[in-house]
């Protein structure tokens, strides 16, 4: 796990909007790679976007919701101001539909306040309302964590929660779909240690929960 903790700087100029510098440091090697990576394969109006950090990365969501047109955009360690900073590219192909899953490695691994991260999570659904405005946007709630598997984790589960409640009202708010993985997936408010192995990351039996949670969201894509 402390490959994944701690990277990024917002790159302002990837948006065109003024970001503050996130408390996460940039990887210089992956990060940069697989956005390249990612950029090879332009998105388009018919696609569907899953947008996250390394939990969105590790799901073959092309191959889970056949034969709906999905790209994966996750990219590990990746933050709010990450995705904030590689929004352009995603946004100029106007895609169909944006499932985020975005502010655990805030919460983990930096000491950012609810208020702060909100913000930054508000000003990245402005972008896209903004520059895309067609695209339908689904908020995806946080997963938890198995607390004692790092010490990064202690105490987190709370944390992680209290911002799932953020995260509803504000897309309550908005308008916008939020779609409860953590309710589907926690057992006593903590990641069951049959859905992963190093306490954050999913094995196969986790992803078919939230594959499952997704599919009644994903179901007007897949015709």
């Amino acid at each position: 796990m402390k490959k994944i903790a701690l990277f990024l700087l917002a790159v302002a100029t990837a948006t065109g909007v003024s970001a503050q510098v996130d408390t996460l440091r940039i990887d210089k090697t992956y990060y940069p790679v697989r956005r390249a990576f990612y950029e090879l394969t332009p998105v388009k109006k018919h696609n569907i976007v899953m947008l996250g950090n390394s939990l969105t990365e590790r799901g073959l969501w092309g191959e889970y919701f056949q034969p709906a047109y999905v790209l994966n955009r996750g990219i590990g360690g990746d933050c709010v101001s990450g995705m904030i900073a590689r929004l352009e590219t995603i946004l100029s192909g106007k895609p169909k539909a944006l499932f985020i899953m975005a502010g655990v490695n805030d919460l983990i691994f930096s000491k950012t306040t609810y208020e702060k991260l909100l913000e930054q999570y508000e000003r990245m659904l402005d972008i896209i309302a903004r520059e895309s405005p067609r695209t339908k946007v689904y908020i995806q709630s946080l997963l938890p964590v198995i607390e004692d598997r790092s010490e990064y984790f202690t105490g987190k589960n709370s944390r992680i929660a209290g911002f799932n409640t953020v995260l509803r009202e504000m897309a309550e708010r908005r308008g916008l779909p939020y779609v409860d993985i953590w309710s589907a997936i926690q057992s006593d408010g903590a990641l069951p240690a049959e859905y992963t192995q190093d306490g954050i990351h999913l094995t196969g039996p986790g992803y078919a929960v939230w594959v499952e949670t997704l599919r009644p969201y994903m179901k007007p894509y897949m015709k």
